[in-house]
């Protein structure tokens, strides 16, 4: 697949509509339409070589999951069905949103990191 793959896991639906503005911007020919992690299927993931990840934070490294309240699912349940998964020569960009108030120093980061 040639397109970029653009998943995120989101509570309140800002990570979605973030991954909505992504998908906007780049465009139907570059990537593809945005999916919920809840809802993906690692199959889904791995056709892609260029992956844009969203996540929304929780307090200081916590990830998002039915442990910290998440009633469908997250990124705590999809990472574990990619444990076997070979994710290498992959270029993945990682974006995160939260509260730039009380978590000023570790609001919304982004990284871009290939996969050796």
């Amino acid at each position: 697949m040639n397109k970029i793959g653009i998943f995120y896991g989101t509570e309140t639906g800002m990570t979605e509509a973030m991954a909505q503005v992504m998908y906007r911007v780049l465009g139907d020919d570059i990537a593809s339409e945005p999916v919920n992690v809840n809802q993906a299927k690692v199959s889904e993931l791995l056709q892609y070589k260029v992956l844009i990840l969203g996540a929304p934070s929780y307090g200081v490294g916590e990830l998002p999951g039915r442990t910290t309240g998440s009633q469908d699912g997250n990124w705590e349940e999809f990472l574990f069905r990619l444990d076997d998964s070979d994710l290498s020569g992959k270029r993945v960009a990682l974006f995160g949103l939260g509260n730039q108030q009380k978590y000023y120093d570790r609001f919304n980061i982004m990284i871009a990191l290939p996969v050796p």
